[in-house]
């Protein structure tokens, strides 16, 4: 008897550690629905914080850098800077940055911007449809996608202002 009541026992705590982690890995896998190099950029659209809509579609032909970020992210914040001050320059060669905040509200980010002097739109993902549909998992994360619309890069993490302006470069149209 308490033979059988160790099997099972050891049964069901065997099939809960299998659950438990297959839903940490499906939950924190970086794989998850993933874009990355080679892949067409999904289309999307985005709302500013004027109410204007900007579709990703839209800007075929440029070069844009799709930038996920959060108010709360320090990483972020250093991003933001760098392309703060090279935003003007590399619009004008045809790269467009288009910064979407991840899961927060407007006036959160409103007062952000008005803090820190952003020079370009930000936009919302309120219910992180967009950053869901790209498997961004962790902030900040950019993609780089060319003028065809084929992401060229996917950058995770913090980066320097050296390595951001190398991916600003990266995004000119060739024509």
């Amino acid at each position: 008897m308490k033979q059988k009541r160790l099997v099972i026992r050891t049964i069901i705590l065997l099939v809960m550690f299998i659950a438990i982690g297959y839903t940490f890995y499906n939950h924190f896998s970086e794989e998850r629905g993933l874009v990355d190099q080679g892949d067409i950029a999904p289309n999307f659209a985005v709302e500013d914080l004027d109410g204007n809509y900007l579709e990703l579609a839209d800007l075929q032909g440029k070069g844009v850098y799709v930038n996920f970020w959060a108010t709360w992210c320090s990483y972020c914040r250093d991003k933001m800077e760098y392309l703060t001050e090279y935003y003007t320059v590399y619009q004008e060669k045809g790269v467009e940055i288009v910064s979407v905040n991840f899961n927060e509200r407007a006036g959160i980010v409103e007062r952000h911007m008005e803090r820190y002097n952003y020079n370009f739109p930000l936009y919302l993902d309120e219910q992180r449809l967009v950053s869901n549909a790209y498997g961004v998992v962790s902030l900040p994360t950019s993609f780089l996608i060319d003028e065809n619309g084929v992401v060229i890069e996917r950058a995770v993490g913090g980066k320097s202002e050296t390595q951001v302006v190398a991916a600003l470069e990266k995004l000119i149209p060739s024509n």
